[in-house]
């Protein structure tokens, strides 16, 4: 399965010469307006509530998100723009340009929901096949190439960015990752919200293992093994408030000395392989956390890793793949996790 992505701004500036859009007759353009500040409320006091009680008032928490405000008004207005720019070029036009055409038949396919139901876990059949062709722990560099290629993140993230203390340079960078949850503090705090949502995690781990096919007993074996590992990354990384500090997640290396903190991954074959250019040096925001990962790898089978590869490569996916994934991924990581109370439209998502 591959996926087309085209940056939103993309396809806006090219909308820009289109017809006005179809946004609802009764949205509004997200702009300041001095009639929207609640003047019986003495600013001094409570500055919040004066400049936003009566936009509040005015603009309720849409069902389909979990929260609401200027920025998702002007958002949601470019969602329309983007839409009826896709609807136009999904027609059958022989006037369409080339690429008009791939941008037309490409939505026409994700709003096909009678092909994607019929190709339900198919369209990865050959991903997951590659997963299930490991044969040594040395292969796993070469399958966190092809994941992450995908988006998919599995035991860290890799990207680039500025250098913090060279503003003209963009370097490559190491940080923790390989965790569906939002954040270590999900598997790692001890508090009863925390433990049950634990739990609540793991049913839908499971649930996503028998809807890919597996029995019930297997499956559930199989989440244990996920929430096993992604724990155990928890545990390595770095928490919320402390990544906020710049110095916490600086760590300049060469690639040598990122292989000696994690000598069980084959980084020589991961830089070669990923595509990007020849790495001097690069960022390892958190160091400790690629020690943990190099225990993780060494202590872990590599069934369990496969099981674990396979579950990410699903989660990452579930949402553009038939209805069954798609409710239990909502259900789960947008009603349970976010409070959202109905799933968006499928052009929308």
């Amino acid at each position: 399965m591959r996926f087309l992505k085209i940056p939103v701004f993309v396809l806006l500036a090219l909308s820009l010469s289109h017809a006005q859009s179809s946004a609802p007759a009764d949205s509004h353009p997200a702009r300041f307006s001095a009639d929207m500040l609640d003047k019986s409320i003495d600013p001094c006091t409570n500055f919040y509530a004066y400049a936003c009680t009566k936009w509040k008032a005015q603009n309720p928490i849409p069902g389909d998100r979990p929260g609401w405000g200027s920025f998702n008004v002007l958002q949601e207005r470019g969602e329309y723009i983007v839409r009826d720019l896709l609807q136009k070029y999904s027609a059958s036009d022989t006037g369409r340009s080339p690429i008009e055409q791939k941008i037309g038949d490409y939505y026409q396919a994700c709003m096909d929901e009678n092909a994607i139901e019929h190709a339900g876990l198919h369209p990865l059949d050959s991903d997951l096949k590659t997963i299930a062709d490991i044969r040594s722990k040395h292969e796993l560099a070469k399958e966190a190439i092809h994941l992450h290629r995908l988006g998919v993140s599995v035991l860290f993230d890799f990207s680039s960015g500025v250098d913090f203390k060279d503003a003209t340079q963009v370097i490559a960078d190491a940080d923790q990752g390989g965790m569906a949850l939002p954040d270590r503090d999900y598997y790692v705090k001890d508090d009863p919200k925390s433990v049950e949502l634990r739990k609540q995690y793991l049913a839908h781990v499971q649930k996503m293992f028998e809807l890919m096919g597996d029995p019930a007993e297997k499956a559930a074996g199989e989440a244990k093994t996920v929430m096993t590992i992604e724990t155990a990354l928890a545990n390595g990384a770095l928490d919320r408030t402390s990544r906020r500090d710049p110095n916490k997640v600086y760590h300049k290396m060469t690639p040598k000395e990122l292989a000696a903190l994690n000598p069980e991954f084959s980084w020589d074959v991961y830089l070669e392989g990923i595509g990007t250019p020849p790495i001097q040096s690069l960022n390892v925001d958190e160091p400790e956390f690629f020690k943990h990962l190099d225990s993780v790898l060494k202590s872990t089978s590599l069934d369990d890793l496969k099981t674990y590869l396979r579950f990410h490569l699903v989660h990452t996916n579930a949402a553009m793949l038939s209805a069954k994934f798609v409710n239990e991924n909502f259900d789960f990581f947008d009603k349970t996790l976010s409070g959202t109370k109905e799933l968006s439209p499928r052009w929308k998502r």
